[in-house]
């Protein structure tokens, strides 16, 4: 392995490090407190289910396009595609059935939490289509993982705000 590939390695692993990190904390101080109701429980589960069938369908695409199209994608890009569509469809179906938060979370930490994530990844993203790197021969890169999950943490933050505004209208003319 190269030093190229061997720094691309160590920056995803120090990523995901610092992801898990960040996650124990956030677990550690409460806000992420995941106790869901049997409603939730059972929303959650069939967002699961299509989250999955969704991965698994797009992972097929991804993988008959590469055939069919030749190389277009990065292999860490087509994958991330590929997650980033399974989990915008569990997050969108959790938001949409009420169960995507406990019953102790506060929206306004989720929502701040998904706004900085994806600004930063958004921001990586910028920096990437500045200085060429994004595509390289007509080839989506691996520096487009960024802003591929900065746009699915931007949809799934989009539809959390626009359900939160309007449901306490829907619950007035109740």
């Amino acid at each position: 392995m190269d030093h190229y590939h061997a720094g691309i390695a160590l920056g995803l692993a120090i990523g995901l490090l610092a992801g898990f990190l960040f996650v124990a904390f956030l677990f550690k101080r409460k806000v992420l407190d995941m106790h869901f109701d049997e409603r939730q429980e059972r929303a959650r589960g069939k967002a699961f289910q299509y989250g999955f069938f969704t991965l698994l369908i797009s992972a097929y695409a991804y993988a008959v396009s590469d055939m069919v199209l030749g190389r277009w994608c990065d292999p860490m890009a087509g994958v991330t595609l590929c997650v980033a569509a399974g989990m915008c469809v569990f997050a969108v179906t959790c938001i949409l059935k009420d169960a995507y938060l406990s019953l102790r979370e506060k929206p306004r930490t989720i929502m701040t939490m998904f706004a900085l994530l994806s600004s930063v990844n958004l921001g990586f993203g910028v920096l990437h289509h500045i200085h060429p790197g994004l595509v390289e021969n007509g080839v989506l890169t691996y520096r487009a993982v960024n802003p591929i999950i900065g746009l699915a943490t931007l949809v799934i933050l989009v539809v959390y705000i626009v359900n939160y505004l309007l449901r306490p209208r829907e619950e007035e003319e109740e």
